[in-house]
């Protein structure tokens, strides 16, 4: 296997002093880890594209025994106000920390790709973070790999979700019924007409917008148990602390 891509270095190790692992997220191959060797040292083939949370043009052969190297490679954007602000940094880093615990499927990898580098470059403007990001992130990251569910209609019966002050989403089922229409059976979580518009409108929006959103006490409690139910069921993930772990 042998490409030339932009690609989004997540993690950098050096061995053998002067050699570097490169761990990486391509759009048309996925995770991948890749060596770069004397990476340390060559100024020339290297220059600032091995530090993590970076965009980067590599170019990727395989080598003899079948690992991949990194022949040279071309810094596009090393996001230097994200990684000047603590708070931003801890936010990104929870983002990669999820994103590396998914099971992408090839048909997911560049809508991944470009999630994941949306949020670098709205991280890396000159303005607050919303510690709400990881949140949103991982439900959108959810909806991208083709789990989004109807936020506007009841499962049951058609009718609008709007027309009502709350709903009961079937964590099993991916859907939402009204008050009138018997859930399914599983876990079910009552859930507001606030919070749907709020999940609605993340469906319909970037990571450049989060940055703005405010919600309410109320709203953000029911956003992180709908969330995390959600990605726990349909993606196998668990948040436990600062880690996700296989359920």
């Amino acid at each position: 296997m042998e490409f030339s891509e932009k690609v989004l270095v997540l993690r950098v190790g050096t061995f053998r002093e002067a050699d570097c692992w490169v761990r990486f997220f391509s759009p048309t191959h996925g995770l991948l880890t890749a060596f770069a060797f004397g990476g340390r040292r060559s100024r020339k083939r290297f220059c600032g594209c091995l530090d993590q949370l970076s965009l980067v043009h590599f170019r990727v052969s395989q080598g003899r025994q079948e690992y991949l190297c990194l022949q040279e490679g071309t810094l596009i954007n090393g996001f230097g106000e994200l990684k000047r602000d603590l708070k931003k940094l801890g936010m990104v880093s929870n983002c990669v920390r999820f994103f590396e615990s998914l099971p992408f499927s090839p048909d997911g990898y560049a809508p991944a790709h470009e999630l994941l580098l949306e949020t670098l470059e709205a991280l890396d403007e000159e303005r607050p973070g919303s510690w709400f990001i990881p949140l949103m992130f991982r439900a959108k990251m959810a909806f991208s790999q083709g789990y989004q569910p109807d936020l506007q209609r009841c499962r049951q019966c058609g009718g609008p979700l709007d027309a009502h002050h709350r709903a009961v989403f079937a964590v099993q089922e991916g859907g939402l019924y009204c008050l009138r229409c018997p859930s399914g059976g599983g876990a079910k979580i009552s859930t507001s007409r606030e919070t749907l518009s709020l999940l609605h409108g993340l469906a319909r929006s970037g990571p450049r917008e989060w940055a703005d959103w405010v919600p309410s006490a109320k709203v953000r409690e029911e956003c992180v148990r709908l969330v995390d139910a959600f990605v726990q069921c349909h993606l196998g993930l668990t948040c436990e602390g600062n880690r996700f772990v296989r359920s």
